[in-house]
Parts: structure tokens; sequence; C-alpha cells
């Protein structure tokens, strides 16, 4: 084990990003490079790790700066001190931020000045720097920590939005790939996005916290509500005209079949209170395959409120296109049905009403319709041609809640078991 990924093991464990918790680390180099910074006592090096502890080895990118002189007094994001050497994490370093910016957008580079750059601290699952560009911030490039094989969707999707002109995503700035050892693979090796860079949204408000100040306030989202499912709407459309689309197969049917099934199984045996729901949402999903499908076409895959940003004089822009976090890479690049993004913004004015004293439900309500008309008015759809496709995917979305919420917050269980209750029981007074 070299010097570096021996300090790296020590830390890593530590890191938000880290998604083996609960394990100690055992981590493997696969690749190391080494990126000049023009800087006296300064290298960068970015290693690509797997970590074999744990069910499924996990591949991680950790840039490195090396310096040979403690970094204005920074300690709180040094990785190591190691005799003449003192390690940083990378992202937080502004010589390993610059590098990476030149890399992802020389030409913006060439025309202007990185006049500043800071890592945004909300971040779970991947890093996240601001950069500020002749004193403004202007851009934001994502690090991905956790690396997988095959383009990510969070850089292809908005590319193509980006690149059709859409002003429902940041604009596209630059993208980079890297390849790793993969004996599993034809060739011995696999690739796939490390880092992307895209346009700052300055000003913008996070969907969730402004939905909540909404609904703590008792005010009326509607407008906002509508907005959304319009942009929703527009998204879906260029989507579906700039990136290929197919009819939905009877393997494809047996595929979501078995997915909804599997997840019922699952909750019904971990939350207790489902069991007398099963038969009833079983139904539902029935009747959904039985109904009529549209295309399925490349999506979201993980919408909801948080994914939507709200930007003065611009409207809601969509964020964060990568899938659900759970699901393989390959999987999360397939064509789907775009109701399931309707559905999780469905889930989510929920999710705002439920988190908030008193549980404003006619709020939460007037909200779903509010969205519901503005997709519908902006698509041309007409989602009553998929009333029960709509209503399996968003219970397929609170079953996999009620897991999550069992596992991990049981104080909000109730959250998604009283929009089961509601989404059943409007079924029942539908068929009545």
């Amino acid at each position: 084990m070299s010097r570096t990924l021996g300090h790296i093991s020590e830390w890593i464990g530590q890191q938000r990003w880290y998604a083996g918790k609960g394990h100690v680390p055992r981590l493997r180099e696969l690749s190391s490079e080494s990126i000049e910074t023009g800087e006296p006592g300064t290298t960068i090096e970015v290693l690509l790790v797997m970590d074999d502890e744990g069910h499924v080895p996990t591949l991680y990118q950790v840039p490195v700066v090396i310096r040979s002189e403690l970094h204005s007094g920074d300690r709180q994001h040094l990785i190591a001190e190691d005799e003449d050497r003192y390690l940083y994490d990378g992202p937080h370093d502004a010589a390993y931020a610059g590098a990476l910016l030149r890399m992802l957008a020389p030409d913006l580079v060439a025309s202007a000045s990185i006049t500043g750059s800071r890592v945004l601290s909300a971040e779970q699952s991947n890093t996240s720097i601001i950069y500020d560009i002749d004193g403004v911030p202007a851009v934001i490039c994502k690090v991905f920590r956790a690396l997988h094989h095959g383009d990510n969707p969070d850089v292809t999707l908005q590319a193509a939005l980006s690149e059709a002109g859409s002003t429902a995503v940041p604009r596209f700035i630059g993208q980079l790939h890297s390849e790793w050892d993969d004996v599993g693979r034809p060739g011995g090796r696999a690739s796939g996005h490390v880092a992307f860079a895209q346009e700052f949204l300055t000003g913008a408000d996070d969907g969730w916290r402004v939905a909540l100040e909404y609904a703590a306030a008792g005010d009326d989202f509607t407008e906002l509500a509508s907005a959304l499912g319009a942009r929703t709407a527009e998204v879906h459309e260029t989507l579906g005209r700039v990136l290929p689309t197919a009819d939905t197969t009877p393997a494809d049917l047996d595929g979501f079949s078995v997915s909804w099934t599997r997840r019922l199984t699952l909750a019904t045996q971990e939350v207790p209170a489902l069991l007398g729901h099963r038969d009833a949402i079983a139904a539902v999903y029935e009747a959904a395959l039985g109904g009529s499908w549209p295309r399925l076409q490349r999506i979201h895959g993980d919408f909801h409120l948080g994914q939507a940003l709200l930007v003065p004089n611009r409207g809601w822009v969509l964020v964060d296109f990568e899938g659900e976090p759970l699901r393989p890479m390959n999987e999360r690049d397939r064509p789907d049905v775009a109701l399931r993004d309707v559905a999780g913004a469905l889930r989510s004015f929920d999710y705002a009403a439920g988190s908030t004293d008193g549980w404003p439900t006619e709020w939460a309500t007037a909200c779903r319709e509010a969205f519901l008309d503005g997709y519908r008015g902006a698509s041309g759809v007409d989602l009553g041609d998929y009333d029960a496709l709509l209503m399996a995917f968003e219970l397929d979305k609170a079953v996999y809640e009620a897991i999550y919420e069992a596992r991990n917050r049981p104080d909000w269980l109730g959250i998604p078991l009283r929009g089961i209750e509601q989404l059943l029981a409007h079924r029942t007074e539908r068929t009545a």
C-alpha cells in the first residue's frame, strides 16, 4: 500500500460521501494520475480506489493536493501530515480546483480569471465546487466521488437539454471522463464520468425549502406549483425530442410488475401497517398493467421539490438528473415513463404538508391539482388516459418511502402511510 493510499484509508470513512458506513474501509488503488500545478512544492494526485469491504465493492475518486508546507494554516481539510508532506482534500484546495476547471472549460479559463472557489457544504454523495469568475459566482463543478461504469445521466441529460437550448436546466459548460481497470469487462477496462461543470445560478432558492415556508405560513403555492408542472412537461418534451424513445413492450411491463411486486412484498415485511393495504395496492398495479401506456423516454428519474430551484427572473430550473441513487447506473440510462417524475412531484407536496405543523392537507391537495393542471396544459397529455398508471407510480413511490422511513426516520413513517391511505380512498371513491 502506498503512503498516500494508507492515509486515505484512515480518512475516507469519516467523509459524508463515503457510502460504506458501518465498516472499516479496505482500499485497493486502481489508478493514480498526477496533474501539474505550476506551483512550487505542490502536486496533485487523483486516485481511483476500490473499497472491497461490504457487500458490493465501490469505486471512489479521491483527488489529493500534496504540499511541502502547511497551506495557510488550513487543517480542517488536511487528510494527513506525513513527514515533509501535507495531504489535502483536493476540492477544498485552490490548486486542484483551478486545475480541474482548466480541464473542463479551457476556453473560459483562458478568457477570464478564477478569483475564488469554495465547496458546497450541503451535498452528501458528491462534492460541488463553486467558482468565482472575475469576482462573480459563475460556475459550479460537480466532482463525482463514487464512480460507475457508463455515462452518468446527470451529465448526459443536462448536456442534451442545454444543447437543445432549454433554459429549464443550468447552461452546460464541460465534462470529464476517466478510465480504470475492470477485469470483469471486455478488454479489462471501464470508463465513466468523473466531473462536469455548469452555470451557477445566483440567488436560486431550493424548491423544498420554499414549499415548506409556504406550507407553514398557509400561503397559496398553487401558481408556483402550476409553473413547476409546466416546466416539468417542457423538460419531458425536450428529452423525448432529442433523445431516443421506445414503445412499451410486454417485457417492459413484466419488468415494472416485478419491481412493484418485489418492493411491495419487502414493505409489508418491514412495515406491518401496510399488510391491510396489500391487496388494494396490488389491484392498482394490475389495473395499470392492463391500461394505456405512453412511449418510454428519458426522464429525471428522482424528481421532487428538492431537485428544482426557483431562480429570480427565470422561474423553475431542474437539477440533479442522476436518477435514483440505489439503482445501478446501467438501469438509470434506460427510457422510462415520464409519469414517474410526475408521481415524484405529487409525493413531494404531500411530504411538505406532512413535515409542517398541523399537516395542511388541503394545501397539499391544491398544490397537487395545480401541478397536474400545469403539466397537462404544457404537454397536451390527457392524464385521464393514465389514471391507473399514475396512481401505480405514486403508490410505488410511497411504498418505497415507507421502507425508507421505517429504516431511517420512524417518526416520519406516518407521511407515506397517510399518502397510501388517501390514494386508495380516492380510488375507492372514483370506482364507487
